[in-house]
């Protein structure tokens, strides 16, 4: 870009103060050359910017399906969390029972005991 510059100064330089006379004022000759430049440089923009879309649609397609695989990892999780708390209270449920039941039994072989030492 620099050297760019430089070149189009020099040129201009050249031709105003008369050292050559093949581009003078207007400058025809150093606008074609920048007409023909920016006709190679636009298609060349335009296929950066239309890989730069393509890039950028597959990115988001990326992270829409990483998106996805998250929820649905989630929701998968929060199901086996649901089927292990109902297991769990489950086994409360059984738990309870067996507490009672080995109750019932102390307090009945309590009572077995104080009658066999009575008699």
């Amino acid at each position: 870009m620099i050297a760019q510059t430089l070149v189009v100064l020099i040129w201009i330089l050249i031709n105003v103060l008369g050292y050559t006379s093949f581009d003078i004022y207007p400058f025809i000759l150093l606008n074609l050359a920048f007409s023909t430049q920016a006709a190679y440089a636009a298609p060349l923009i335009l296929l950066a910017q239309t890989r730069q879309a393509d890039r950028d649609k597959a990115h988001a397609l990326a992270d829409a399906e990483h998106r996805e695989e998250l929820h649905r990892v989630s929701e998968e999780r929060l199901a086996l969390a649901a089927k292990q708390m109902v297991l769990i209270v489950e086994l409360l449920e059984q738990n309870t029972q067996l507490t009672e039941t080995v109750k019932s039994l102390t307090e009945r072989v309590e009572t077995l005991t104080l009658e066999v030492h009575k008699a």
